[in-house]
């Protein structure tokens, strides 16, 4: 699995979060094992409720990146909102 190819299909995964005003970074690509690692951005979000709950986005991102990546076996996302003690800034 090429990195470059990963990074070229990875624009329309940032479309899937970016409606709801959050963004999306790649984090890493482990082609031994086909992953696809992404972290969500939620800075600047007003509803951090309304942005698509994980398990959600990684599956549709890894579909979405299997059309032009096959390689690609799983998508694991950072999803700031899962981590200890988190919450929403004031107003989100």
């Amino acid at each position: 699995m090429e990195t470059d190819s990963v990074v070229d299909a990875f624009d329309g995964i940032k479309d899937l979060v970016r409606a709801d005003g959050a963004d999306m970074e790649l984090v890493g690509v482990d082609a031994a094992s086909g992953t696809v690692e992404l972290r969500l951005l939620l800075e600047g979000v007003e509803c951090h409720e309304c942005v698509m709950p994980r398990p959600l986005l990684e599956d549709i991102a890894r579909e979405m990146l299997r059309k032009s990546v096959p390689d690609v076996e799983r998508v694991a996302i950072d999803d700031p909102r899962e981590h200890p003690g988190y919450g929403p800034p004031e107003g989100g």
